[in-house]
């Protein structure tokens, strides 16, 4: 996974869904806060369930997802 791709990929979204930081969007998912920084931080140590967590929080669109795992 692209990390810089990933991070802007988010902070798009965030941005669209007036989520205004991390914290916010892990309450959207099961993901704590500082685990959420953490995974932000780190893609490549996202597992795919709280990858797709994440895009289900910000409704990113199936094509945007597919371009992030390649």
């Amino acid at each position: 996974m692209n990390a810089d791709l990933f991070r802007a990929t988010v902070r798009k979204y965030m941005e669209l869904r007036h989520i205004r930081t991390i914290s916010r969007l892990a309450e959207h998912t099961t993901v704590s806060g500082a685990t959420m920084y953490r995974y932000f931080n780190d893609p490549e140590s996202i597992p795919i369930g709280v990858f797709l967590q994440i895009m289900k929080a910000l409704n990113v669109p199936n094509e945007e997802k597919e371009a992030l795992i390649k």
